[in-house]
C-alpha cells in the first residue's frame, strides 16, 4: 500500500479540559500546521544522552516481544503484533468513551523546553477516528502532546512536533485511544494497525533536569521528624558526608550544644545500599526543640516532650474520619476537605437488578471503593488500640460525634460497623466490596456518579465480618448492649454461611470491574479468626472446635496481620479469650513463632527496621510488626518487646534511609503529593496519611522510571503518580493509630 504523509508541528503544550481514570483522556486538537517531514539524526559520540535515539523500544516490531498495554473501560480487544510486523489491535466493542479502548507506553522521559519528535504509520480496515497523546501519568492526565487523527485502509505516516514546556517529567505515557470519537460509528469490530514508532529529543536548548529522581531527602541524618518522649531511647542514623567520630544535640532556642557524644563505627547496610553509623542521644530529656549536628551537616529539627505525638495522634485517627462515605463533610470539621454527602444512591448487585443501599463507611484509599476485607482489619486495629491502651483516647477528636461520652475512636468505628451491616444478605454472606466498575477520575467523591455495583458474596469477606463484629460485640457492651447484642448476631449469621460454603468464593473481581479486586487463595485464617473471636465473645466450646479442625488441617497463627493474612488476629483472640481454648499450647507456639525474627531484623538493623524486603505498602509492614510484638507482650505478660514497636514508629516518623517522615502534614519532610483523590483535587495534602512507603519492586510506570537499580528501603519517590508508592488507606493508618495509641501509653 502507499503511504500517505502527515506531518505535523504542535505548538507548545496540548492541555486537556476532560480528565478520566488512569490513563484515559479525551481532548480536542489546538492547532496544526502542515509542514515537510523532518530528517531525524542519528545519535553521535558528541551528542547529549537525551539526544537523538529512539525513546520507544522495538518500535518496529522486529521481535514480536513488546512494551505495549492495554486499558479497557466499557471496550474490549486484543492486542498482538501480526506476522507483517505490526502491532494489531483487533477492536471487539467500541465503547461509550474515546477512551474505552486504550493501548499505552510507558518508561520514556520528557525534559522541560526540549523539542521532540513522535513518528509513526497506522492504518485501519474501517474509516474512524482515534485519539495519541503523551500525557501526564497521574492527577488530571492532562496532554503534553495530543491528535485525534483520521485512518482508513491507507497507510498512514504520522510525524508530530512538540516542545515540552512545563516541569520535566520522569515518567509520561504515550497512547493512543481507540473507544468512540464523535464521527466513529456504524461499525462494531474492526482491526487498527500501528508500525515504525519512532520518539526522540530533536533539540535540548533549554534542558532542564528536573529533581532528584529518586526523590530522597537531602538531610544525611535521619531521625524522627515528630519528636520522641523524654524518657525514650533516641538514635540518629548518619550516612555520607555525615559519618563522623562525634555528633552534637543542639537546642534551637540557644544555639548551644546540650550533649555531645560518639558516633558508632559506619557498617553497610544492604537494604539502603550504603554505609551509616548511628548516634544514640538518649541522655537528652529536658523539653525543647533540638537538632542533631555532625560535622558541617545537620538533622531537621524535633522536640521533646510529653505531648511530642498528640497531634500527630489525632490526625492519623482523624484520617478516617476523612474518609467517611455517605454523609457530609462541613468545613468546621474538615476544612478544606469539606464535602457534600457521597455515593448516596442504591447500589446494584452484581448480574442481577436488584438494588440495595450500601450508603456509609469508609473509602478505603486513593480512591472511593469500600471494601469488606480491608474495613475489618482497619476496624480490628482500632478496637484492639482501645481495649489495650484505652486512656491514650479521649471524646474530642473534633469529629461529629464528639462529646457524646463516649470515646471518639469507637464512634467512628461504629460509623463502619454500620456500613458492614449493610453488605450482609440474608443467607449470612456478606458481599465483598461496592465500587463503581472502574476508577474514578481526580475528583471529590461527590463527583463520582457512576452506577454503584456490590460484588457478589466471597468467604475471605464473610469470615473477617464474623471475626470483626464479634470483637465489636466485647467492645460495645459497655456502651450499648442492644447493639453489642446485633453485633453478635449478625456474626453467628455469618458463620452459618461458612458452614454451607466450605470451599472459598468469590474474592476475585466478576467481569467488567476493575477496581480494586483485593483477591485471595485461601480462607482458612479469615475463617479462623471468626471462630477464634465467636468463642473469645461467647466462650461456646462449639467454635472451639471449629477452630481446632482448621488448625489441625494446617492452619497458622502466626504473625500475618494484614487484610489478606490475618492468621495473627486469630492467635491473639484465641489466646486472650476469658475461656482457655483447648488448643491453647499450640496456638501459643505458632502465634509466637514469628516474634523472633522481628525483634532480630530490628536488632541488626541501621534504622531498627523490621523488614527484610519492602514490599507494597512497607509501612504497614513494619507497623504491623509493632503491632504484632505488642500483641505478644499482652499474651506473655511482658515488655519485652515495646522498644522494637517504639523504633518502628521512629522508622515511620522519619528515621529510614528515604528521610521522610511518612505521615502527611507532619515533620519538616513529608509526602505533598500522594495518590489520593481529595488531596489530588484540592492541590493539598489530608494531614494525618499514612503513606505506602518504599517498594522494591516498583509496581507503577513512574516508580519503574525513576528507580531502577535503587536500593530496596530508598524505593520511594513523593509522586501522585507512584501509587505502589504514596498511595494512602485507611489499613495503613489503622495499626500506626496502634501504636500511637501505645507509645502515648508509656508516656
Amino acid at each position: 500500500m502507499k503511504k500517505r504523509i502527515v506531518s505535523v508541528i504542535l505548538a507548545g503544550s496540548m492541555l486537556l479540559s476532560l480528565a478520566a481514570c488512569d490513563g484515559s483522556n479525551s481532548g480536542v486538537l489546538e492547532s496544526q500546521t502542515e509542514t515537510e517531514t523532518s530528517e531525524v539524526t542519528e545519535p553521535t559520540e558528541t551528542e547529549p544522552s537525551i539526544m537523538g535515539f529512539n525513546m520507544i523500544n522495538n518500535g518496529d516490531f522486529s521481535s514480536k516481544t513488546h512494551e505495549w498495554h492495554t486499558y479497557f473501560e466499557g471496550g474490549d480487544g486484543l492486542m498482538t503484533v501480526n506476522d507483517k510486523g505490526e502491532l494489531q489491535f483487533d477492536c471487539k466493542m467500541v465503547g461509550i468513551k474515546e477512551w474505552s479502548n486504550q493501548f499505552y507506553y510507558d518508561g520514556f522521559a520528557l525534559y522541560k523546553n526540549c523539542k521532540y519528535e513522535m513518528q509513526f504509520d497506522c492504518y485501519s480496515n474501517v474509516e474512524r477516528d482515534l485519539g495519541y497523546r503523551i500525557q501526564v501519568n497521574g492527577g488530571d492526565y492532562h496532554a503534553y502532546s495530543e491528535e485525534t487523527i483520521h485512518v482508513g485502509p491507507e497507510v498512514q505516516h504520522f510525524d508530530i512536533v512538540f516542545t515540552m514546556e512545563e516541569d520535566t517529567d520522569p515518567a509520561p505515557r504515550l497512547c493512543f485511544n481507540m473507544g468512540k470519537f464523535a464521527n466513529n460509528s456504524g461499525f462494531k469490530e474492526h482491526t487498527v494497525c500501528f508500525d515504525n514508532f519512532d520518539l526522540r529529543c530533536i533539540d535540548d536548548t533549554g534542558y532542564v533536569e528536573g529533581d532528584s529522581a529518586s526523590g530522597t531527602a537531602a538531610k544525611l541524618i535521619n531521625l524522627n521528624q515528630v519528636g520522641y518522649l523524654p524518657n525514650a531511647a533516641k538514635v540518629a542514623v548518619l550516612n555520607g558526608d555525615a559519618i563522623t567520630s562525634k555528633a552534637s544535640v543542639v537546642d534551637i532556642a540557644t544555639g548551644n550544644a546540650v550533649y555531645e557524644g560518639d558516633v558508632s563505627t559506619a557498617v553497610m547496610n544492604a537494604s539502603t545500599g550504603r554505609n551509616e553509623a548511628r548516634f544514640d542521644f538518649s541522655s537528652v530529656t529536658a523539653p525543647g526543640t533540638y537538632k542533631v549536628v555532625a560535622g558541617e551537616q545537620e538533622s531537621f529539627e524535633f522536640k521533646i516532650g510529653a505531648d511530642v505525638y498528640d497531634e500527630a495522634f489525632k490526625a492519623t485517627l482523624r484520617m478516617f474520619y476523612l474518609q467517611r462515605c455517605g454523609m457530609e463533610l462541613t468545613a468546621d470539621l474538615a476544612g478544606d476537605f469539606a464535602h457534600p454527602e457521597c455515593h448516596k444512591d442504591q447500589a446494584t448487585i452484581f448480574g442481577t437488578s436488584e438494588k440495595i443501599d450500601v450508603s456509609g463507611g469508609w473509602h478505603d484509599a486513593g480512591d472511593y471503593g469500600r471494601y469488606v476485607v480491608t474495613g475489618a482489619k482497619s476496624a480490628a486495629d482500632l478496637m484492639l488500640a482501645y481495649k489495650l491502651y484505652p486512656k491514650a483516647f479521649d471524646d474530642n477528636c473534633n469529629i461529629p460525634e464528639s462529646g457524646n461520652g463516649i470515646p471518639d475512636v469507637l464512634d467512628e468505628v461504629r460509623y463502619e460497623l454500620d456500613w458492614l451491616f449493610k453488605m450482609q444478605n440474608s443467607e449470612g454472606g456478606v458481599y465483598h466490596k461496592v465500587t463503581c466498575a472502574n476508577f474514578p477520575t481526580f475528583v471529590m467523591p461527590e463527583e463520582e456518579t457512576e452506577e454503584l455495583i456490590v460484588t457478589p458474596v466471597s468467604t475471605t469477606a464473610t469470615a473477617d465480618f464474623a471475626a470483626v463484629m464479634a470483637l465489636a460485640s466485647t467492645i460495645y457492651a459497655e456502651y450499648d448492649m442492644p447493639y453489642s447484642q446485633r453485633l453478635l448476631d449478625a456474626a453467628t449469621r455469618a458463620t452459618n454461611y461458612l458452614e454451607k460454603h466450605k470451599s472459598i468464593e468469590g474474592a476475585k473481581n466478576p467481569d467488567g470491574i476493575v477496581t480494586g479486586e483485593y483477591p485471595d487463595e485461601k480462607d482458612i485464617d479469615e475463617r479462623l479468626w471468626a471462630y477464634a473471636e465467636l468463642f473469645k465473645a461467647t466462650g461456646d466450646f462449639v467454635y472451639d472446635e471449629e477452630f481446632i479442625k482448621l488448625m489441625q488441617e494446617g492452619g497458622s497463627c502466626a504473625n500475618d496481620l494484614g487484610w489478606q493474612g490475618v492468621s495473627a488476629y486469630a492467635g491473639y483472640a484465641y489466646l486472650s479469650s476469658p475461656t482457655k481454648g483447648k488448643f491453647y499450647d499450640a496456638v501459643l507456639a505458632s502465634f509466637m513463632s514469628g516474634i523472633a525474627d522481628v525483634e532480630a531484623t530490628a536488632a541488626t538493623d541501621s534504622y531498627n527496621c523490621s523488614l527484610k524486603e519492602f514490599p507494597w505498602g512497607s509501612n504497614m509492614t513494619v507497623a504491623n510488626n509493632a503491632m504484632y510484638v505488642l500483641l505478644y507482650d499482652q499474651i506473655a505478660g511482658d515488655s519485652r518487646s515495646g522498644e522494637v514497636a517504639s523504633q518502628q514508629l521512629n522508622y515511620i516518623l522519619g528515621t529510614n534511609g528515604t528521610g521522610y517522615c511518612f505521615l502527611t502534614g507532619f515533620g519538616s519532610l513529608s509526602p505533598e503529593h500522594p495518590h489520593h483523590r481529595p488531596s489530588q483535587a484540592k492541590k493539598s495534602a489530608v494531614p494525618g496519611m499514612v503513606a505506602g512507603g518504599p517498594n522494591q519492586n516498583i509496581e507503577d510506570p513512574y516508580a519503574q522510571n525513576v528507580l531502577k537499580d535503587t536500593a530496596p528501603a530508598l524505593c520511594y519517590a513523593d509522586s501522585d503518580q507512584a501509587y505502589s508508592l504514596n498511595e494512602v488507606t485507611i489499613y495503613w493508618n489503622s495499626p500506626v493509630v496502634f501504636l500511637f495509641a501505645y507509645v502515648k501509653s508509656q508516656g
